[in-house]
């Protein structure tokens, strides 16, 4: 089954905020082009992809939200580790 080795490498691509603010960018870029256009004409089609950049848009969001508790979880792990070392410290 192929799931299992996408999957790893989609959260690998999606593993860091940079990765997430590249996709987000490469997203703008696409959408910038199509509508500096001289003429817009829709093109068929037009509809499902802005379909799937708002599910995109929607992914990239939710894999923010868990980074970032992921890293408030990391700095709470840390200031009660550095709290722990001032009070051994301070006890002898």
């Amino acid at each position: 089954m192929e799931t299992n080795n996408n999957n790893s490498i989609i959260s690998k691509k999606f593993s860091n905020r940079e990765a997430l603010l590249t996709v987000n960018s490469e997203l703008i870029a696409q959408l910038q082009a199509r509508l500096k256009a001289k003429r817009f004409r829709p093109v068929d089609g037009d509809s499902v992809k802005l379909g799937y950049a708002r599910a995109l848009i929607q992914a990239l969001q939710a894999q923010n939200a868990i980074l970032k508790d992921a890293e408030l979880d990391d700095l709470k792990k840390e200031i009660e580790e550095l709290k722990d070392m001032v009070k051994y410290q301070s006890q002898y």
